[in-house]
Formats: structure tokens, C-alpha cells, sequence
């Protein structure tokens, strides 16, 4: 931890690039992926090529979008927009899954009386459904979460900054002090983000540790 000390200020300001370049696609990504996860979970018909979808996106490696994006946006190589938007596009395709799976695995019996109770179809939705899925749809972030954080490290290999500088520094320099600092780093940055949505989970969400639907 010698390293980390002596060199915080740099650390530092990568520790600060790194958490824009991952909790802006985690912020985008939800706002984007909510009404998404709602339409595909209400729509059966299309349920099935739309999560195929989801699936496919999510199989292309982010440093493709990183690659790509350049070209269809006219930015350079280096800018952390193109990081933003490409991680931006793997959260909305994982939280759009995730909240769809959430919302269509809501008890029947549960659907059923809220609609013996008069609830419109968005009431049942916004009262019922997404409070019932909000353990499950919790479950789902705290996945992207650790997705985002731990591919934001790539950023550093198109001059995008952040904590993967410390490996690719590192690693040119063979400084192993550098490249544990880093993925310490990172691994407590995860644990701390972890343990937010744990609580949050707790907090917002009491009847999961009873119920939990998944």
C-alpha cells in the first residue's frame, strides 16, 4: 500500500474518472431500462425476441463499443463518451432483462387480487408489481453494478482514464504495487456499491429476507 500513499493524488483523480465513467451508465442505464423492463414484461408476444435481444447485446465485449462508437458518433478514439454511451447501452439491455424477469415472476395470486381490487393496469404496475420485483430488480443492479465497474478498468485502454491506468501502467512498468493498488481499489469500490443496495435492499424492501421474489 506503499504505492497507493505516496502516489494518492493521481489515485485519486482516477478513483474520480472512474466513478463517472461507471455510475453515469448505471444512472442512464436504469432511467432508460425501467420503462423497457415494463413494456416487454407486458407484452408477451414480443417478451421472447425482445430478451434475445437483451441477450445478444449483452454478449458483444464492451471494448467493441468503445472501438466502434467513434465512428457512428464522429468522437475521437480517447473521449470517455464513447465509454459512457457503450457501457450506458450493457446496463439498459441487463436492467431491461432483469427488470422484465422481475416484473413476470410477481405472484399470480398477487396480480390477480390487486386486479379483483379495481387497480388500472399502470396502478397495478407502479402499487403492486414494482414493489413486489423490487428485491429481484435490486438483485439485477447490484449485477450491473459490478459489470460497469469492472469494465470501466477497459476505458484505460482507449485513453480513457480511470483505474485501468494503474494496470496498464503496471504492467509497462512492471510495477506489481501499482496493479494491486488498482485492483484494490476496485475491489472496494465494488464492495462498498455492494453493500449500499444491500441496505437499500433492507431498507426499501423489508419483506424480501421473508419472500423474496426472484
Amino acid at each position: 500500500m506503499t504505492w497507493a500513499w505516496d502516489n494518492r493524488s493521481p489515485l485519486g483523480r482516477m478513483l474520480s474518472e472512474h466513478v463517472y465513467l461507471a455510475f453515469l451508465p448505471l444512472l442512464f442505464g436504469m432511467v432508460l431500462a425501467l420503462p423497457l423492463g415494463i413494456a416487454v414484461a407486458r407484452s408477451p408476444r414480443s417478451r421472447t425476441w425482445a430478451l434475445g435481444l437483451c441477450a445478444l447485446v449483452e454478449a458483444i465485449p464492451a471494448l467493441s463499443w468503445f472501438v466502434f462508437l467513434p465512428g457512428f458518433l464522429g468522437t475521437s478514439l480517447s473521449a470517455r463518451v464513447n465509454v459512457v454511451i457503450g457501457l450506458t447501452l450493457l446496463v439498459t439491455f441487463m436492467l431491461t432483462r432483469s427488470i422484465a424477469g422481475a416484473l413476470t415472476a410477481v405472484p399470480t395470486q398477487l396480480v390477480d387480487t390487486a386486479d379483483a381490487l379495481g387497480y388500472t393496469t399502470s396502478a397495478r404496475t407502479w402499487q403492486v408489481d414494482l414493489p413486489a420485483a423490487l428485491p429481484a430488480i435490486i438483485d439485477g443492479l447490484r449485477a450491473a453494478a459490478i459489470a460497469t465497474i469492472s469494465l470501466a478498468t477497459l476505458a484505460a485502454l482507449v485513453g480513457g482514464g480511470g483505474l485501468g491506468l494503474t494496470f496498464t501502467d503496471g504492467f509497462a512498468t512492471r510495477s506489481d504495487a501499482e496493479v494491486l493498488s488498482g485492483a484494490a481499489v476496485v475491489v472496494v469500490l465494488i464492495g462498498l456499491v455492494e453493500t449500499l443496495l444491500i441496505r437499500a435492499q433492507r431498507t426499501f424492501a423489508p419483506w424480501s429476507r421473508l419472500a423474496p421474489v426472484r
